[in-house]
């Protein structure tokens, strides 16, 4: 072989090993399947948890993510968070074209850091590092790394691949690595097998992988993610937790060290405040009565300010300290109005809750600090639990919203923790029911009252309105009731049950809507239901998500109108009943004496139903949706033309 010749064929070599490397992340040699329905498909990614010690943790990052349209450009970015016990050691990351060539490299330089805190965060120590490709031009893939820090190892980081609706998965892993001696617990959900295991001498290494998993579309009414997602968690069985060091292997355990570490010393008052709670309760029998007169001192004394400092993201602020501020988060204001109660030796739990508008449990068997985002109270009165929510100072007494209800929590006590579910309010309990009475003039125009009376689930719908002033109300009333030519005269708001199990406010709208009835020749043609319209939800074909109602509720609504004199009152009635295993409709129109009576009810059923029912409900809503908006018919008598 020629020296020419052995230089050519060497060239060749390194030109294809060169192109091999630039192509590697090219957007064509990835597998169809894994581009059908993405927005974005991660190539590879492995997440490493080094725990060498309780205070020597190392988490590697390595991820490349293929960003294929707009509406993957979040799974492109990238946020890194921490605080004291949490720091960022590296970060190096390049962007690669469709074609799998280099455009553009980054540093940890190149993030914007920021506070993570929200604005009612009056103290957060924790911290945001992000960043975001200036690419706009798709596809693209993104390829970094990242090494941080910790010096804790209560929150181990958990691996949740398949997370995300419409993101592909073509590699991920992850790999935890401990010492041989050391005890964790692992949960495993919606994985098959168990972890590959490998131990030497020195260290015990776990490992999971998925491969070539295709995007999961997002469809209307889909159950939240996380029931069908893969979800891996490791909790050691001792850990320390800025300073703090414990021991648990299930969620007594874990409730009990919450209340000897985290909450018992925590509920003195100053005497002055004892002195109030008891001259506030001397004249009251009912320990219910007691707490209820409590609880309105408490919202009329604090307001919710969160707090995430340190420790202070698991434990709250001394009661005196609530006392003497005026303010405090969730974790505070719950142990605040625990202090209270003990004055007056009503006993009461912490409890820890995973609040939010779809429903979330704890995990029962698998005790950890990650579940739950938020801490209410329970008063364990004989037959008779109550719930209080401490955060809101205008919410009633004994009334939880549809933020924490209906959902396994984590109550703390002296004897350990304790599994306990917040009351549920079911279909016919949230109730939306209004009544409207209205004339119908000469020129078509209508006018009256409107009232709407608001229970269980639905109680929140317009409640927040009644602390606002005339206008703002009224402008809150044209977002609602968006119909053209109507106009607002008056709004009131009350109380009429503030039974726990039965609460309940009313709303009332004097109000005018022109030229509602159009009049034609002969005829008159009237919108009956104009207050109340479901809106139409989309067709899916092949459907691969089962169909869910987060929330069973009650609408009805009945108005009635008075008809102008010339209005032939014998037309035909309206008698209409639409049902499916998800919900119930009626539509009812009759005249009678004069006066047109309008019902219209709807009741959706909460609960999981295969997919295959999806497309019964499909046409269950889109005949409702119909219904809604259809016209009556009226004769004018012929004498009156």
């Amino acid at each position: 072989m020629t020296k020419k010749i052995w230089l050519i064929l060497v060239l060749a070599s390194a030109m294809h090993v060169c192109l091999k490397g630039q192509n590697i992340y090219a957007v064509d040699v990835l597998s169809d399947h894994l581009k059908e329905r993405a927005d974005a498909t991660v190539r590879d990614e492995c997440l490493e948890v080094d725990m060498k010690s309780v205070t020597d943790v190392t988490i590697r990052i390595t991820r490349a993510v293929t960003v294929h349209n707009k509406n993957g450009e979040e799974h492109g970015a990238i946020e890194l968070y921490y605080n004291k016990s949490r720091k960022i050691r590296s970060v190096k990351g390049e962007i690669f074209n469709e074609f799998g060539i280099p455009i553009g490299k980054f540093s940890l330089k190149d993030f914007r850091d920021r506070s993570a805190s929200g604005q009612s965060n009056l103290y957060d120590d924790t911290r945001m590092k992000d960043y975001s490709p200036a690419v706009y031009s798709y596809p693209y893939t993104i390829v970094y790394s990242v090494e941080i820090k910790e010096n804790q190892n209560l929150l181990i980081p958990s691996w949740a691949p398949d997370y995300d609706y419409d993101v592909a998965i073509e590699r991920s892993s992850y790999v935890f690595t401990c010492r041989p001696a050391d005890k964790i617990r692992i949960h495993q959900q919606n994985y098959k097998g168990e972890a590959a295991v490998e131990e030497n001498g020195k260290t015990k290494i776990y490992r999971w992988t998925l491969n070539d998993i295709a995007a999961r579309r997002s469809e209307p009414y889909s159950p939240p993610r996380h029931r069908y997602a893969t979800h891996v968690r490791i909790v050691p069985e001792n850990f320390q937790y800025f300073k703090k060091t414990g021991h648990f292997r299930d969620w007594q355990e874990l409730g009990k060290w919450n209340y000897d570490y985290l909450l018992a010393d925590k509920r003195e008052l100053p005497e002055a405040t004892v002195r109030r709670v008891q001259e506030l309760t001397k004249d009251i029998e009912s320990p219910k009565e007691k707490a209820k007169a409590l609880y309105k001192y408490m919202q009329d004394k604090t307001r919710y300010i969160s707090i995430q400092v340190g420790i202070g993201g698991i434990e709250p602020f001394p009661a005196e300290t609530v006392d003497k501020l005026g303010y405090g988060d969730c974790k505070a204001l719950v142990n605040y109005m625990q202090s209270l109660l003990d004055v007056v030796h009503i006993p009461s739990y912490y409890c820890v809750v995973e609040a939010g508008s779809y429903k979330r449990d704890i995990t029962a068997d698998f005790a950890n600090v990650s579940d739950g985002n938020h801490i209410i109270l329970c008063i364990p009165f004989e037959n008779d639990t109550t719930w209080l929510e401490c955060t809101n100072q205008k919410i009633p007494f004994g009334f939880l919203s549809n933020f924490t209800d209906d959902r396994l929590v984590i109550a703390c006590s002296a004897e350990g923790g304790k599994i306990l579910r917040t009351p549920k309010f079911s279909d016919t309990e949230s109730l939306q029911y209004r009544e409207g009475h209205f004339r119908i003039l000469a020129d078509g125009s209508l006018e009256g009252s409107l009232t709407t009376t608001f229970k269980g689930g639905q109680f929140d719908n317009h409640y927040y309105n009644t602390f606002l002033n005339q206008q703002d109300q009224i402008q809150n009333i044209r977002k609602w009731y968006d119909i053209d030519n109507i106009s607002f005269r008056k709004v009131d708001y009350e109380m009429i049950s503030e039974d726990k199990d039965s609460i309940a406010f009313r709303e009332t709208v004097d109000l005018t809507v022109k030229n509602h009835m159009v009049k034609s020749d002969a005829h008159a043609i009237l919108h009956t239901n104009i207050f109340n319209q479901a809106e139409p939800i989309p067709a899916t074909r092949n459907r691969i998500n089962d169909l869910y109602i987060n929330r069973g509720y009650t609408d009805i609504d009945v108005i009635y109108y008075t008809l102008p004199e010339d209005i032939d009152a014998s037309a035909i009635p309206v008698n209409k009943r639409l049902e499916t295993e998800m919900g119930v409709y009626e539509l009812r129109i009759s005249i009678s004496n004069g006066v047109l009576t309008s019902y219209r009810m709807i009741q959706l059923r909460e609960g999981t139903y295969p997919k295959e029912n999806y497309a019964a409900f499909y046409e269950f809503m889109t005949q409702v949706y119909g219904l809604d908006r259809g016209k009556y018919n009226l004769s004018i008598e012929k004498d009156a033309i």
